[in-house]
């Protein structure tokens, strides 16, 4: 499940912004290679240390890509989604968000859950450097509906050329069909991130991050720190 939507959500209200100040071409691709320590996706480790390669296309105000994660440790299930969205700008100030995941387990066992997909509502608000938002997803085939809120901001490490920006998030989960097996399940989760992107060029970056999440439930894997590298290069 891809582990990103409320982030790239803030990604993608700032490239929005960005777009319409510059005049930039309304097509665009980019591409991504991650190393992250720990796949954690809403408060739940899927698997360990991966690579996490993907590719997005985006037109105007709408996009679509697919994210992929790959495991360096052998018996750990390998990961490939399809999603897209299309973004509102009501003002400078306030976005909404449409969004719409398929999630695909290709080396899923007899039993074990092979896709899934989802779809999802938002709206972010930016002020003063600060960005809030609030997100709802419900999944059809796990029938689970997640509530998400999240909170933002960017700090201007103006003699680097670049920032530091810290993020964190609190969500609860309500599922009536968990893992595809019929059972209830339902949890809290909660989580936040600091990250130090570089730009190579007007076009590449390198990003380093730093993470922890948690849940309430105690039969899921929870209280995780982890860390990721990844190079994004845009055409």
């Amino acid at each position: 499940m891809n582990k990103n939507l409320i982030v790239a959500a803030f990604a993608l209200a700032a490239v929005g912004a960005n777009a319409q100040e510059t005049q930039k071409s309304a097509y665009s691709v980019t591409t991504d290679f991650t190393y992250t320590s720990r796949y954690v996706f809403r408060g739940i480790e899927n698997t360990t240390s991966a690579f996490q390669p993907s590719v997005e296309l985006s037109a105007g105000d709408a996009y679509i890509g697919v994210w992929t994660n790959q495991p360096v440790t052998r018996k750990q299930s390998n990961e490939v989604d399809v999603y897209g969205g299309y973004q509102f700008r009501a003002n400078e100030n306030l976005s909404f968000e449409a969004v719409g995941s398929y999630y695909y387990y290709p080396e899923a066992r007899s039993g074990e859950l092979h896709d899934s997909y989802e779809g999802g509502l938002g709206a972010s608000y930016e002020v003063s450097g600060i960005t809030t938002s609030v997100y709802g997803y419900y999944d059809f085939r796990l029938q689970a509906t997640t509530l998400q809120g999240s909170i933002g901001y960017s700090y201007p490490l103006k003699n680097l050329g670049t920032s530091l920006d810290f993020s964190a998030n609190y969500g609860t989960v309500f599922a009536k069909n968990w893992g595809g097996t019929r059972a209830d399940e339902s949890y809290n989760y909660f989580g936040a991130d600091v990250s130090l992107p570089y730009h190579l060029s007007e076009k590449a970056s390198v990003v380093v991050a730093a993470h922890y999440a948690g849940n309430d439930e105690i039969d899921l894997p929870s209280d995780r720190f982890w860390y990721s590298v990844g190079v994004s290069v845009g055409f």
